[in-house]
């Protein structure tokens, strides 16, 4: 559906609201039967800031179209419906004839302010602001916010899975840097939060996708649910398809009956892993942590207790959690625990496991470099995802570009065209292409892996890039 440009809404309010105000056009409001004036004061429902003429402005108004009116035809008498604003039957709560749930209807509650409006905090005027806990029904429209029926939570016309839908309860907070997306009062890393983004899928339920509806699949996301604990670290972190945690237990050399030393290769679809060493019941001290003969990190055992453990952690990604950078080759790695000559534990990092069901093995992703006069706000990244034959497919975003067309040349050829159109938070463009050429993309049937990437219109080149080979694993 084609969607008025946000830049001309105001403007048009406003030449409304003029156009009401002026002596001369009283009849013509009147008697246009397809504006609606409930208090019939010559202003149309669209523009008048108290529409039952109640003398409550109505922002501030709990039946914005419902009340007894002060002056006017009607003074003095009861006009409109007796249905509160967050009254689940009320359906059209400024009574402008657009449902509040209608994709036309861009300001529920009638008060000037758009519903996406950076200063609108109430979008439908139940006195509750919208980032309120007590706030469930943020566009009023009669579904809870975490109804599986709800897919509009902030009632602005952009479905809560759109890509274009970066605010999904409109409480002016990106979904991005949002503690509770959703809006229903509970934060995302709370844990009984199981739906973050409200779209009425679970998040462990393999249909979720992009648990918090921030436009970027679970398998690109390091941190899927938006709770800002990286997935690496998050012990609540729901596995995608393919991703594993693997444990081997070392053999006692040296080392005394009882104790134990444990090593855990863990890694995700983003390509980020971790690998931990454990040790238990040992004596007390420092020891050095050799993987493929190679000396990496020192483990040191301390008295935890009536126990001692000591353990040390490598991941691929720093996430500030004190953990060593996993920058070394480590699957099916000999691992000694030793202290000068004596080894105490010697064993195998576990093999990595076999592909995926789809046979995918990671994903990839790079940064495109801004080219000269682009805007420094503008972005782009291109994300792969490989199986077992190579790359399977490519996402390619940019943000922030003015809108229109844009070449996409991959290698020396150009491969595609993307379209930049309007966002909720400036312009947004993305185009994909597939090994199979699903619909909705194009078809990969061309040397990508490592291949120079390209943005331009007609002479100007706004991105330029490497794209990744094939991951390489832990």
């Amino acid at each position: 559906m084609k969607r008025l440009r946000p830049d001309f809404l105001p403007l048009l309010v406003a030449a409304l609201v003029v156009l009401a105000l002026h002596p001369a056009s009283a009849a013509y409001w009147n008697g246009h039967k397809s504006l609606r004036d409930l208090d019939g004061d010559g202003i149309p429902n669209v523009v008048d800031p108290d529409i039952d003429n109640d003398g409550i402005p109505n922002a501030l108004d709990k039946n914005i179209d419902g009340g007894i009116a002060k002056t006017g035809p009607f003074a003095g008498k009861y006009i409109g419906d007796h249905i509160d604003n967050d009254n689940p039957e009320e359906e059209d709560a400024d009574d402008d004839g657009l449902a509040d749930d209608s994709l036309a209807e861009k300001d529920i509650d009638g008060d000037g302010k758009f519903d996406d409006d950076p200063l609108e905090d109430d979008i439908d005027g139940d006195g509750r602001k919208d980032d309120s806990a007590a706030e469930h029904d943020i566009d009023g429209d009669g579904r809870d916010d975490d109804s599986p029926e709800e897919d509009d939570i902030d009632g602005d016309g952009l479905d809560d899975d759109d890509d274009l839908e970066d605010d999904i309860d409109g409480d002016n907070k990106k979904d991005d840097v949002d503690d509770d997306i959703d809006g229903d009062g509970k934060a995302n890393d709370d844990s009984t939060e199981h739906d973050t983004d409200g779209d009425g899928i679970a998040n462990d339920d393999p249909a979720d996708k992009d648990d918090d509806g921030d436009g970027v699949s679970d398998r690109h996301d390091d941190d899927d649910n938006n709770d800002g604990v990286k997935d690496i670290d998050d012990p609540n972190h729901h596995p995608e398809d393919g991703e594993q945690e693997l444990q081997n237990d070392l053999s006692r050399v040296a080392a005394p009956g009882g104790s134990s030393a444990r090593v855990t290769l863990k890694y995700l679809a983003t390509g980020a892993g971790s690998f931990v060493m454990d040790v238990r019941d040992a004596a007390a001290g420092s020891y050095d942590l050799v993987v493929g003969g190679v000396v990496r990190g020192t483990v040191v055992v301390e008295q935890q207790s009536s126990k001692t453990r000591g353990t040390l952690t490598f991941k691929t990604t720093t996430s500030g959690s004190g953990s060593l950078l996993l920058d070394f080759p480590v699957a099916e790695q000999l691992v000694e625990i030793r202290q000068a000559a004596t080894v105490y534990y010697s064993g195998t990092v576990p093999a990595l496991p076999p592909p995926s069901g789809d046979d995918e093995v990671g994903e990839a992703s790079v940064t495109l470099a801004r080219g000269q006069g682009v805007p420094a706000d503008a972005e782009s990244k291109a994300v792969m995802e490989f199986d077992t034959t190579g790359a399977i497919q490519i996402e390619l975003e940019v943000t922030k570009l003015p809108i229109g067309d844009y070449d996409v040349s991959i290698g020396e050829s150009v491969r595609g065209t993307m379209s930049v159109a309007a966002g909720s938070n400036g312009t947004l463009g993305v185009l994909k292409f597939t090994k199979q050429g699903d619909a909705g993309t194009i078809l990969m049937n061309f040397p990508v892996a490592g291949q120079t990437i390209s943005i331009t219109q007609g002479g100007t080149t706004f991105f330029t890039g490497q794209l990744p080979s094939a991951p390489t694993p832990p």
